[in-house]
C-alpha cells in the first residue's frame, strides 16, 4: 500500500482517497468490469454500490438522463432489484476483491431504513461489507430522499435507527443533500446519531424543458444535476462542515467529498477544503480511465510538494 496516498476513514484503511460514486456504480457486475483492468483497481480505495433499497423499484419513467453543458441531470429513481436479490446475486460478486466495499441504502421511512440494514448485516455471512452509506439525500424519488435530509431531526434518527440494526463493525456514513441552504445542519445532526463519516454532496435538483413539445424532458420533471458544474457547490460544502463542525475539524468525523470531480486538481481541493477521501462518479461515465488518471496525477504532485495526502486534510484552514 502506498503509504503517500494512504487515508483512514476510522478503522477502514484505504489504499487511495479514490471511491466510486453510489449513483453511477453498480454492483457485482461493475466491479467485475474494473477487475479486468487491475490498474484501475489499485487506483481505488473503496467501493461504493449503486443504491439499495429493501423491495425492488422499477425507477422513473422514460426519459431519465439529459446532458447540460457541463454535466447531467438524471431521474434514475433508484431502479434496483431490492435487498433479497443483492444479497443472494450481487453480494458474493464482491468477496474476491480486496476493497472495502460500502453499500449505499434508501428507504422510505425512519423503520424501512432500519429494516434494511439489519437484513443486509444479518445475511452478509462473510463480512463483505465494510461500511452503509444512508442516503438521505436523492431528489429524484417521490418519498424520502432530500426531503429526510434537509430535516435535522429525521437524519438524526435514521442514523441513530441504523446504527443500532448493524453489525458494529460496520462503518456507518450519512450522505447529505445540498438542497438546503445550511448543510452543517443535518451533518451536525447525523453525527448526534451516531454516523462514523459524512459524505457529500449528492446531486443538485434540477429540470430541462423541451422548446419543440414544450413540456419537461425528463420523465419525472425533476432530476439531480452532477458534473463539473457542482463542483464549487461541493467544495464549498465541505470547506464548511470542516470549519464549522468540532467533530470534523478534530478529525473524528471524516469527510467524503463528492461532486464534479474531473481531474486530479479537484480532488487536491476536496482534501485542502477538509474532505479525507472522494467519490468520482459523472466523469467516469465519459472517462473509463479517469480513476487510473487521477491517481497518477496525485501521486506525482505528492511527491512533488513531499507531502503525504494526509497532511494535506484541511490544509486551506490554516491559510
Amino acid at each position: 500500500m502506498n503509504k503517500l496516498l494512504q487515508v483512514s476513514l476510522k478503522n477502514i484503511e484505504l489504499q487511495s482517497p479514490l471511491m466510486t460514486a453510489s449513483g453511477t456504480s453498480g454492483h457485482g457486475n461493475e466491479i467485475e468490469v474494473l477487475a479486468k483492468s487491475p490498474k484501475i483497481l489499485s487506483s481505488l480505495g473503496a467501493f461504493v454500490t449503486k443504491g439499495v433499497t429493501l423491495k425492488p423499484k422499477e425507477g422513473n419513467p422514460e426519459f431519465r438522463i439529459v446532458e447540460t453543458r457541463t454535466g447531467i441531470l438524471n431521474s434514475i429513481g433508484l431502479q434496483n432489484e431490492g435487498a433479497a436479490i443483492f444479497i443472494e446475486k450481487e453480494l458474493p460478486g464482491l468477496l474476491n476483491f480486496d476493497l472495502p466495499v460500502f453499500v449505499n441504502i434508501s428507504a422510505d421511512s425512519v423503520e424501512e431504513f432500519g429494516e434494511l440494514a439489519s437484513c443486509l448485516s444479518d445475511n452478509d455471512l462473510s463480512q463483505i461489507i465494510s461500511g452503509i452509506e444512508i442516503n438521505v439525500s436523492c431528489p429524484n424519488i417521490k418519498k424520502g430522499g432530500s426531503s429526510f435530509g434537509t430535516d435535522p431531526k429525521m437524519v438524526e434518527r435514521i442514523v441513530k435507527t441504523v446504527k443500532k440494526r448493524v453489525d458494529p463493525s460496520i462503518l456507518i456514513i450519512t450522505k447529505l443533500t445540498p438542497n438546503i441552504t445550511d448543510i452543517t445542519l443535518p451533518a451536525k445532526a447525523a453525527i448526534a446519531g451516531g454516523t462514523d463519516a459524512l459524505s457529500m454532496i449528492n446531486t443538485i435538483r434540477g429540470m430541462a424543458i423541451s422548446i419543440d413539445t414544450w413540456e419537461p424532458l425528463l420523465g419525472n420533471v425533476v432530476g439531480g444535476l452532477s458534473g463539473p458544474a457542482i463542483k464549487p457547490v461541493g467544495l464549498l460544502m465541505v470547506y464548511e462542515c470542516f470549519k464549522k463542525i468540532p467533530e470534523c475539524r478534530r478529525r473524528q468525523i471524516p469527510i467524503i467529498g463528492i461532486g464534479g470531480i474531473s481531474n486530479w486538481r479537484d480532488v487536491i481541493e476536496y482534501i485542502l477544503a477538509g474532505a479525507t477521501a472522494t467519490g468520482i462518479g459523472t466523469s467516469w461515465f465519459v472517462n473509463p480511465d479517469v480513476f487510473i488518471e487521477i491517481h497518477d496525477g496525485i501521486k506525482k504532485y505528492l511527491k512533488k510538494k513531499k507531502v503525504g495526502i494526509v497532511d494535506l486534510i484541511g490544509k486551506v484552514h490554516e491559510a
